[in-house]
């Protein structure tokens, strides 16, 4: 009589396969979560200095398409301008610093921030560069804009600020 050995099929992990496999991914993750963690943190760190250079690129745009469109200058001080416009609705336009907004009123109208709230304006300066025989009327401002995200705290990916120059010459002369 002849006997037959039967192969036992074995399924599962020995203990030792398990404890290798374990620690094979906990080296991955250990290396995969604080990489895609930094992402993230980049992520927001670019979106937050996004946020604070187009905010300053449009107040800074928009100052000067004011500037350019006035009639005349009534007066400059350092964190105002009035400006006097041929369009009695706008006339005259005046452009503040105010409460970490700048502020943009034109006529009895009520004024307008025109930066976000995301963002506050620490500090605007104008600088009237008439020239003595008032042919040319040019204003230069300088303003710095930061990042105001509320209940961020002190972490840096919220931080950030930008400081805008320009110049425009009112076109009427």
């Amino acid at each position: 009589m002849k006997y037959f050995r039967t192969k036992q099929i074995q399924d599962g992990f020995t203990l030792i396969e398990l404890i290798l496999y374990i620690g094979i991914v906990t080296i991955m993750m250990s290396a995969l979560i604080p990489f895609a963690w930094n992402i993230i943190e980049e992520g927001v760190k670019n979106s937050t200095k996004q946020e604070i250079f187009t905010q300053g690129q449009y107040v800074a745009d928009r100052i000067t398409y004011e500037i350019r469109n006035a009639s005349g200058i009534n007066s400059v001080v350092s964190n105002q301008i009035s400006l006097s416009t041929a369009t009695p609705a706008t006339n005259p336009t005046l452009i503040s610093l105010n409460a970490g907004a700048i502020n943009l009123q034109q006529g009895s109208a009520s004024p307008i921030a025109l930066n976000s709230k995301n963002t506050t304006v620490q500090s605007l300066t104008f600088t009237n560069y008439t020239s003595s025989d008032n042919k040319t009327k040019n204003i230069q401002f300088v303003f710095t804009i930061a990042a105001n995200y509320s209940g961020a705290g002190s972490r840096q990916e919220y931080t950030g600020s930008v400081t805008m120059e320009g110049s425009a010459e009112v076109r009427s002369n």
